[in-house]
């Protein structure tokens, strides 16, 4: 018995020193890949949505992007999952390719990038860990392998230093929100585990206590949190104020997993809306909640997790001190609408209690009705626009001939 005792001691020590060994591994990765504040003490971070391409890429989303990083000259760029289009192709190097596609606009404009996992990326022939392995193999990416034990793939933080030191300043979170519940029963979209939480608390905790304070710091994932439908609000017959646009819910998830209230009409308090504000789709998150914004509130360092997936919508909402960050496509490989463009993110290490963010739109770029030639090339090359099969067959003819 005591032969027992020893040899399942001596395993689960073991296993306990891997696990170690692989979180060390990991910080020891972020440390390398620390990105830094320039010297005037700025740093511009680029939120780019939901490309969700094939290995023939879109024009437009190659020249937009192009044309983004010339114009913003970010220090970051951040892509929000969905990377690719699910099935991006149906051969392995189609689906690299996929991906090769944007990151060597980003190699060669040399400007670093951070990545996190949608639903379609997994949807793909290469599995995410053989996806990584495509990014890991350009040098300006800046992601950093998670705890094999952790769920999902690419859960992780960067810091920002100083301009001045090597002293952290920043920190910049990122999450695998998963893909598709899998309790068949509650159906629905992923949503961020129970361990990646946990993992979160626990290196929060550490950096905590090598920097003698909580740091400030932004999330990054796909999927949006379950709560944004506490902030926004039932609309009733006689409410005729406060929403600037709204939508009919299908239906309202608590966190019991049970669905109550279909068919109700929420609205987007108008009092946080601004000129970029667009709620034009049916926010889809998880259909329950492990607690992840709880965490963030917690420790009330995180200042807001910016999210993509829901690719025609655009705001920044307050929850409890904590800003829930949506932000649309920017791609014409995904369905979007007028708004598709680009989320800034700027910070300034004199004050990161807070932080600064504006939308760059591709109507800001070109004028698609002083141009015929862009025009037409918009209409038969952007997803979900609303044009018929009829227009884009003539804006096609139009543009080639």
């Amino acid at each position: 018995m005591k032969k027992i005792l020893s040899l399942l001691l001596a395993l689960i020590t073991a296993l306990s020193l891997f696990s170690f060994g692989s979180s060390a591994e990991a910080e020891k990765a972020a440390e390398k890949n620390a990105l830094r504040f320039n010297e005037d003490g700025s740093f511009k971070i680029m939120q780019i949505a939901d490309i969700q391409d094939i290995f023939i890429f879109r024009p437009l989303t190659r020249m937009f992007i192009e044309d983004l990083l010339e114009n913003e000259n970010p220090d970051l760029v951040v892509l929000t999952g969905d990377n690719i289009s699910p099935g991006a192709g149906f051969m392995k190097w189609m689906t690299k390719k996929s991906i090769d596609n944007f990151m060597k606009i980003f190699e060669e404009k040399k400007v670093p990038v951070a990545i996190v996992y949608g639903n379609h990326d997994e949807e793909n022939k290469l599995t995410k860990e053989e996806q990584w392995e495509v990014y890991e193999s350009y040098d300006c990416f800046v992601g950093v392998r998670d705890s094999e034990e952790l769920s999902g793939y690419g859960t992780y933080y960067l810091p920002i230093l100083s301009s001045k030191s090597d002293k952290q300043k920043f920190t910049l979170w990122f999450f695998d929100s998963q893909d598709y519940n899998k309790d068949e029963e509650v159906g629905g979209y992923g949503c961020v585990e129970k361990d990646q939480i946990e993992w979160y608390i626990k290196t929060e905790q550490e950096l905590a206590k090598t920097n003698k304070r909580l740091i400030p710091s932004l999330a990054f994932q796909h999927i949006i949190v379950p709560e944004i439908y506490e902030v926004l609000y039932k609309i009733t017959e006689t409410d005729e104020s406060g929403a600037i646009t709204y939508y009919d819910v299908k239906g309202k998830y608590l966190e019991d997993q049970t669905i109550v209230e279909s068919g109700i009409t929420y609205g987007y308090p108008e009092k946080y809306a601004d000129e970029d504000t667009a709620l034009l789709e049916t926010p889809c998150p998880p259909k329950y909640s492990n607690g992840q914004a709880d965490a963030f509130i917690e420790y009330g360092n995180v200042l807001g997790i910016a999210v993509g997936h829901d690719h025609k919508n655009c705001f920044v909402i307050p929850y409890k001190g904590l800003d829930i960050i949506q932000t649309p496509t920017a791609s014409f490989g995904s369905y979007g609408d007028h708004n598709r463009g680009a989320r800034i993110i700027t910070l300034d290490e004199n004050d990161l209690n807070e932080y600064g963010t504006y939308m760059v739109y591709f109507r800001d770029y070109y004028d698609i009705e002083a141009d015929e030639k862009l025009y037409n090339r918009y209409v038969f090359n952007s997803d979900g626009a609303g044009y018929t099969t009829k227009e884009r067959i003539v804006a096609a003819f139009k543009y080639f001939f």
